[in-house]
């Protein structure tokens, strides 16, 4: 009766080795693979965009942050458009 309840630990124990390979082996792969795919699917959307001429700026500004770079303390409220002055007003 121990020799197979050993038997059975001994098998849990390589079951959980398998689970937790089969976890942490596509996080290892995903780490190791998906920068420069990723980075050479951001070139192509930017070539098919016309670089930072359309949207007023890159994909990758929007990837840093949410304010994508700009200085919102010194922002001139002045030369922005109507309907922002408008929304601001409110």
């Amino acid at each position: 009766m121990t020799r197979k309840i050993k038997g059975h630990l001994a098998f849990q124990r390589l079951v959980s080795i398998f689970y937790l390979i089969l976890i942490v082996a596509p996080i290892i792969l995903s780490i190791i693979f998906l920068p420069p795919l990723v980075k050479d699917y951001l070139g192509q959307y930017q070539e098919l965009l016309g670089g930072d001429q359309a949207g007023g700026g890159s994909i990758q500004s929007l990837l840093n942050g949410a304010t994508g770079g700009l200085d919102l303390k010194n922002m001139d409220i002045n030369k922005l458009p109507a309907e922002v002055k408008a929304l601001l007003k409110k």
